[in-house]
């Protein structure tokens, strides 16, 4: 009985073990995505958007006996949630590494 932790120090342990199963004892230095896993992301989050509602239009369509009109409802909610994902993805990546302002520009065809 003596061996038993109080409660402070068995929640205190509860927390340090989840921190360290999400990764925030990792460090932050972890390197950037590579192009071409950022580019897959981007046509995943795309993709997966216009199906959804392509799927989501048909469906409503057919219950209400309506299927085309559905479809395109669908295909356009589903290609605006699309862009507004591969728009949310590429400020995460921005935010998370940002560019280097030391970096040399890229001339202007008009230099």
């Amino acid at each position: 009985m003596a061996d038993k932790k109080p409660p402070e120090d068995a929640l205190s342990d509860l927390r340090r073990r989840v921190s360290v199963a999400r990764g925030e004892g990792a460090s932050k230095n972890a390197p950037p995505d590579s192009p071409a896993s950022l580019a897959l992301r981007f046509g995943g989050e795309f993709g997966a958007a216009i199906i959804v509602g392509a799927l989501l239009g048909y469906g409503a369509g057919y219950f209400l006996h309506s299927q085309s009109v559905g479809l395109v409802i669908g295909l356009v909610l589903g290609f605006v949630t699309g862009v507004v994902n591969v728009v949310r993805v590429a400020q995460s990546f921005n935010k998370a590494n940002p560019p280097d302002p030391n970096a040399p520009s890229i001339p202007d065809d008009d230099d």
